[in-house]
């Protein structure tokens, strides 16, 4: 085995933001501070401790009863005697991956013959049919994460219940580190099946991390044979006074968590959808997401100031873990990503033409002039939103022969025009450029296409990455056009299908 070991090191002396460990960024009210200043200046620290009535105050929060309450040193204590007090060496333990890493450390140290079966690679569904197919006589622990860890995805209620009803005897385990920022929870489930057993910690939403106080809910019998296993002075005074008067103030880690998930986490989801990010919804208070290039991105803005972490499990790899804190430091984020990250970052463009690739082209007129000959191709709705799920900017670059004359009046095109937008905005799709040339080809224009004209502005510009960029098109002037833009060219058959098309694009074959 190898020790977990997390980048610690220097993050107390780093003077930038801390959001690479999923902490709390705003300071402790001054009622905990003040708190434990009173405790030090007591001189009682060579008294051992002694915790009166917290167990109470938790099960009160919890909606539980005191004797199903324990506290532990941190979550990370819980999670130990979970495995140390009901699982042993050769027992089959249920992780569903990637997890946090503290449940495979604990079933290694025991010996538990491990089961992970993967959370959707796509969405970063729970694996629930893959769980029950795995629950049989030999289970004995079932690890559910929930919110997930790294992923920030929830798991139902109800799939929960079904794991439960399922194990019947075998212990459905629930880590709920993040329960205060996703208000979904196990507990409702716990008098109905008492299997069940969750932890908490007062690490996130409250910010005692440095302080290692969490706890465990279960059924009495359970809490017993815990107790066996726990020190009986494995939390200090220090942290029973915070968590004590934390709970006392309950309203001040409920309007942290309220801007943390209405305000700034909404933030930087527009932020990144702005900006082609790709990144996992979450229901907790970080951001799973995966830019181009994640390491250098994630030395770009240790440099300049923030540090958040890489992830690279399976299904994960090349993914960063963003902490979500107040709104003024999530702004401070986006503004460092700006000017660090997008600032000189390449963009994928796809140059598509109109006519013939996106909408069907009539084969007599060779013009859509009217609303009843407006025909959006097959693939095209699922191919463009795949583009952009790709990061790709889109780009449309058609000839209009005669715009604007009497055989073809401006109003014409711009009522089919207008309405082929609504449709792709509708769909989710935009256009972040759309050029149109409007002459004939005995006008002898410059920007006609295959020639360059109409953008020969936007590509000084435009920082393409001609390494994926490329044009889509079905007639030879599109070919032309892309070899003048020194770009990759697909060929699309004139109305032909647009999806299968520029599949290769999507599936990076080409």
């Amino acid at each position: 085995m190898k020790p977990y070991n997390p980048p610690l090191k220097g993050r107390r002396a780093f003077s930038g933001m801390l959001l690479d460990f999923n902490e709390r960024t705003k300071p402790l009210s001054d009622k905990i501070v003040r708190a434990l200043e009173r405790f030090v200046k007591n001189q009682k620290l060579q008294v051992y401790p002694e915790y009166f009535d917290l167990e109470k105050k938790i099960a009160n929060y919890a909606g539980v009863k005191t004797n199903q309450v324990m506290i532990t040193n941190g979550s990370d204590q819980g999670i130990d005697l979970i495995f140390r007090t009901f699982t042993e060496k050769g027992d089959k333990v249920i992780i569903p991956k990637p997890s946090f890493s503290r449940f495979f450390q604990c079933a290694k140290i025991i010996g538990n013959k491990v089961f992970s079966p993967s959370y959707k690679k796509d969405n970063f569904a729970f694996p629930l049919k893959e769980v029950l197919d795995l629950i049989d006589k030999k289970t004995k622990l079932i690890v559910i994460c929930n919110p997930n860890n790294p992923t920030g995805t929830i798991v139902p209620i109800s799939f929960i219940e079904k794991i439960a009803k399922k194990a019947k005897r075998k212990i459905v385990y629930i880590d709920e580190a993040y329960f205060e920022f996703s208000g979904i929870s196990a507990v409702s489930l716990f008098k109905k099946y008492s299997n069940i057993i969750i932890t908490r910690t007062f690490s996130k939403a409250f910010g005692l991390a440095s302080l290692r106080i969490g706890y465990v809910i279960a059924k009495a019998e359970y809490i017993k044979e815990m107790l066996k296993v726990r020190g009986p002075y494995d939390v200090n005074m220090m942290a029973y006074f915070g968590a004590s008067v934390a709970l006392e103030n309950i309203e001040d880690m409920k309007n942290y968590v309220k801007e943390v998930m209405e305000k700034a986490k909404p933030l930087i989801e527009k932020f990144f959808n702005e900006n082609n990010v790709e990144y996992f919804p979450s229901s907790a208070n970080f951001i799973l997401f995966r830019p181009d290039n994640p390491q250098k991105v994630a030395k770009l803005l240790a440099k300049n100031g923030i540090l958040i972490r890489p992830q690279n499990q399976p299904n994960i790899q090349n993914t960063l873990r963003l902490t979500i804190g107040q709104v003024e430091e999530m702004e401070k984020f986006i503004d460092v990503y700006k000017k660090v990250v997008l600032k000189n970052k390449k963009k994928k463009y796809a140059f598509l033409d109109r006519d013939g690739t996106l909408i069907k082209e009539p084969q007599d007129t060779f013009q859509v002039d009217s609303l009843n000959k407006l025909k959006i191709l097959d693939g095209v709705i699922k191919g463009l939103q795949e583009l952009k799920k790709k990061g790709y900017l889109l780009i449309m670059v058609s000839n209009q022969d005669g715009l604007g004359s009497p055989s073809f009046p401006k109003e014409k095109f711009e009522k089919v025009q207008e309405k082929m937008l609504k449709i792709f905005r509708q769909k989710g799709i935009t256009f972040e450029k759309i050029f149109i040339c409007p002459h004939l080809p005995d006008e002898k224009c410059n920007c006609r296409k295959p020639k360059t004209g109409l953008v020969e502005e936007f590509l000084k510009v435009a920082n393409i990455d001609k390494s994926a960029s490329f044009v889509c098109g079905d007639r030879e002037s599109d070919r032309e056009f892309a070899k003048n833009i020194g770009l990759p060219f697909i060929k699309m058959k004139t109305n032909g299908n647009f999806y299968r098309t520029i599949k290769p694009i999507l599936t990076k074959k080409i």
